[in-house]
């Protein structure tokens, strides 16, 4: 899980969105409202806003995922990973009492797989 999790609100504009995710160099971001995830918004859903020729004000309620799937922070790796597959989603919010603690991304995924390898695998 990577924590602290950057996120944004609603009525951040498309054009933060965007600096936001290339700034931190990150892939996705929650959108929080009160608090809570209300939605989610990743490389993508920029991209295909940009190429729709949105407009760089339109605010993230309108390019959020939502509803969004979410993970308290005592499930399983398991648990963890089949949501990833099931949902087809690559950002997992993990939640207290509807509390975000932090989030699980590819990376974080990838990490965690590669700790059990006998031998770093090969490339090229």
């Amino acid at each position: 899980m990577t924590s602290p999790v950057k996120s944004v609100a609603p009525h951040t504009p498309l054009s933060e969105i965007a600096l936001t995710l290339a700034d931190a160099r990150i892939a996705g971001v929650p959108v929080m409202e009160d608090d809570q995830v209300v939605g989610m918004i990743s490389e993508p859903d920029i991209l295909n806003a940009l190429l729709e020729n949105r407009a760089l004000d339109t605010p993230a309620r309108e390019l959020m995922s939502s509803p969004v799937f979410t993970v308290n922070e005592f499930e399983t790796s398991d648990e963890v990973l089949a949501r990833f597959r099931r949902h087809g989603i690559h950002h997992l919010p993990v939640v207290r009492e509807d509390k975000l603690l932090g989030i699980i991304t590819p990376a974080d995924v990838l990490r965690y797989l590669a700790k059990d390898l006998d031998e770093p695998p090969q490339v090229g």
